[in-house]
This record gives C-alpha cells, sequence and structure tokens, in this order.
C-alpha cells in the first residue's frame, strides 16, 4: 500500500494518481501551526518512506529527497532557505537554500510519479544530497 504522510504522520492512502495529486494538494495548502503552509510529506509503503518533500507553497520552493540514497532533487538554481512545520515534536526546521531547489508542480509531479512506479521520480535530475 503505498501512503503520502503529513507532518504530523497521518497516512492517507495513494489509491489512484488522480488521488495522489489530489492528496498532494489538499496537504501543502493546509495552514500549520506557525501561520504559514509549509510543512514535511513523506510519500512510500505502509512500513518504509521512499520520499521526503519539504514544501512550502507560499515561496513556491521544495526540497525533494530520495531517501534510500539521500540524494536531492535539482531544478532550479539556489535562492532562499524554507521555512516547514516538520513534525510536532520538532517543530519549525529551516530547509537550506542549497536543498529547496524544486518548484512546487515539480514536487507534485515527482509524487505522482512515485505512486506510479514505485522508483525515484525521472522528471527532475538528482545530486548527492549534501548541502555545500
Amino acid at each position: 500500500m503505498m501512503l503520502l504522510r503529513d507532518y504530523h504522520g497521518h497516512g492517507y492512502e495513494v489509491s489512484s494518481l488522480e488521488d495522489a495529486g489530489r492528496r498532494f494538494d489538499e496537504l501543502v495548502e493546509t495552514i500549520m501551526p506557525h501561520g504559514g503552509c509549509g510543512q514535511t510529506l513523506t510519500v512510500g509503503t505502509d512500513d518504509q518512506p521512499a520520499l521526503r518533500i519539504d514544501v512550502d507553497i507560499d515561496s513556491d520552493r521544495a526540497a525533494l529527497r530520495w531517501l534510500p540514497d539521500g540524494s536531492c532533487a535539482v531544478e532550479r538554481e539556489a535562492d532562499a532557505p524554507i521555512t516547514v512545520y516538520e513534525s510536532p515534536d520538532t517543530g519549525l526546521v529551516d530547509i537550506p537554500a542549497e536543498l529547496a531547489r524544486v518548484t512546487c508542480a515539480a514536487a507534485r509531479a515527482a509524487v505522482v510519479e512515485y505512486a506510479a512506479t514505485g522508483r525515484r521520480p525521472t522528471n527532475v535530475q538528482w545530486r548527492d544530497g549534501n548541502p555545500g
């Protein structure tokens, strides 16, 4: 079973590609406790997330990380860090500009592609995930 999880760890079953996109859209528009929309999402099987998305629709930036090998997606130049609500335990975290290098549309497309294939999305370039 494929699950899209929100910052709170609530899992939403993804039963179709349309469902993956719709759930992503709903979650990224949710206002977080800090008053903004930035949050951390994961997608994967019911026991193992494979894709981490730190996304802030207000800045149209996201950090997309492939957890099995630690790589991160690169679509655009590094511009500014984003702040996301990672979880109730950790609260707000700053995601470095070097990692927040994809648009929200590219992050959404990656979630839909992963839901379709179960593999690392191909709609973006990937590189070693260590910033700097």
